[in-house]
């Protein structure tokens, strides 16, 4: 299998009043094209700014990170912003979604927003409902966010994640 993610000698350091902390000291991972990874630890133990630094939403301090083989630290703006819109899939702990949108209309957003998807825009709809009957949630598909409870918005935000088939499909991911 081909590895989607290369983390080498990554480094993550906060300088707070003149106050070094280390958070990520020479961390190294790999992950395979469909391999399912758990990043478990104790609060404060650097798990978020992992994720936010493997995927360029913060910087590293050093080391090097692959994304399908694109060192993210070359990347401009524009083009993280694309790869994390197109290849990749982000489920937050804090549930961020749009209030004056519906469950759905918040599902479907990225895929109206990435000019790789190619889906017309009937087909991102459709795609949309498939992925929320496949996690049972289709019934609140017109319903405003603060209308669902915590696990369907959970759910709502994983499906969110899936609707721009992100290197590892949906297919994969439910089984």
């Amino acid at each position: 299998m081909a590895k989607i993610l290369e983390v080498t000698d990554l480094c993550k350091t906060y300088i707070t009043n003149k106050r070094q902390n280390n958070v990520l000291r020479n961390v190294n991972f790999s992950v395979d094209e469909g391999e399912m990874v758990a990043v478990m630890g104790p609060s404060g133990s650097g798990k978020s700014t992992l994720l936010y630094t493997v995927s360029g939403m913060d910087s590293m301090t050093a080391g090097t990170v692959l994304f399908g083989g694109k060192d993210i630290s070359k990347l401009s703006p524009n083009e993280l912003a694309a790869l994390r819109l197109d290849e990749m899939g982000f489920i937050f702990q804090q549930m961020y979604m749009l209030k004056n949108l519906s469950v759905l209309d918040n599902i479907i957003l990225p895929a109206r927003q990435s000019k790789a998807n190619t889906l017309s825009a009937k087909e991102k709809l459709e795609r949309g409902k498939e992925l929320m009957r496949s996690f049972g949630i289709i019934e609140i598909a017109d319903n405003d966010i603060n209308e669902v409870s915590g696990g369907q918005l959970q759910r709502a935000c994983i499906c969110r994640s899936m609707i721009n088939d992100p290197k590892r499909s949906q297919d994969d991911f439910c089984r």
